[in-house]
């Protein structure tokens, strides 16, 4: 009797551990770019055995695909940008490819969050109201990933640095981000240096952190302004991955498919590219090496 206790024990505490988020650090995440497949510029990614140039989110069989090859390289949680306020507004077109996403999450076992712009932009109220959205259609969700760690509120990142981001929030009357408030909220570096605060370091350039080192951000794209980017060689890649994964909660890794801001890990060949930033000398002949850097230092393949 006392074997068959402890074995329904011991499965239990392996359902907890499997159904609820990881709250041992660091957690790997990455983003994902679902639209501006025009900056591609030449470069293919490999989509269900095709180089294809503008691999399509609405198509859910390819974002199976692009989801197998993260979840292979040994990551489980996606940031999805919808930073552009378009993509809100002309939702016939986008929203099934953030919809698709969350079907393959869960087919997958995955994690998601949602990406949000910049409210210095396009005002907090706007974004209070995007939120508001999300809290009702996807915050709810079993795969809509909460931040862990001791706080249980679902995750989301703004497009803005904490050292803009909370002066503004503190000016904001209260009616305009109640939605907003119900989210623990990241923010990340854009085009311009930045003090870190402890919301930092989610992304979005180079790389960067949170003030207290819980949240680390690395990308294969050097540089924070546009004039100083240009694609890291293996070696700084593999350096770079290595220490975000030196994080205490969280470790962002890139995007798997932004060619607009240069970050892209993803399997992708570059040989064609029209954008410099999407090419190292060194590198531009392997497709998979960024990809593969990766997958061996959260996989050990």
């Amino acid at each position: 009797m006392r074997g068959i206790l402890l074995f329904l024990a011991a499965m239990s505490m392996t359902f907890l551990h499997s159904c609820g988020p990881k709250t041992e650090g660091p957690v790997p995440v990455c983003h994902l770019l679902v639209c501006c497949r025009g900056y591609n510029s030449g470069s293919t990614f490999l989509v269900q055995d095709n180089w294809n140039p503008a691999h399509d989110y609405r198509d859910i069989a390819q974002v199976r695909d692009i989801l197998q090859k993260i979840k292979d390289a040994g990551i489980n949680v996606v940031s999805i940008d919808f930073t552009n306020p378009a993509q809100w507004e002309a939702w016939d077109e986008y929203g099934k490819m953030l919809d698709n996403i969350v079907t393959v999450c869960h087919e997958k076992e995955m994690e998601f969050l949602i990406f949000i712009g910049n409210p210095a932009a396009w005002r907090m109220k706007f974004w209070n109201g995007i939120a508001g959205k999300i809290w009702d259609k996807y915050a709810q969700d079993p795969s809509y990933r909460r931040y862990g760690f001791g706080d249980d509120r679902p995750l989301m990142v703004v497009f803005l640095p904490g050292e803009s981001f909370w002066p503004l929030w503190e000016n904001t009357p209260d009616e305009e981000k109640d939605n907003l408030k119900k989210f623990r909220l990241g923010t990340c570096q854009v085009n311009d240096p930045i003090d870190p605060c402890p919301s930092d370091g989610w992304g979005y350039r180079n790389i960067s952190e949170s003030s207290d080192g819980a949240v680390r951000f690395c990308s294969p794209n050097s540089g924070v302004p546009p004039k100083d980017w240009a694609r890291v060689d293996a070696a700084e890649w593999e350096r770079r991955v290595e220490w975000a994964l030196g994080a205490k909660e969280y470790a962002v890794i890139g995007s798997y498919d932004d060619t607009c801001d240069a970050i892209h890990w993803g399997i992708s060949d570059a040989s064609a590219s029209e954008r410099s930033v999407h090419i190292n000398p060194s590198t531009v002949n392997d497709p998979f090496i960024y990809y593969n850097i990766v997958k061996k230092a959260l996989t050990g393949k």
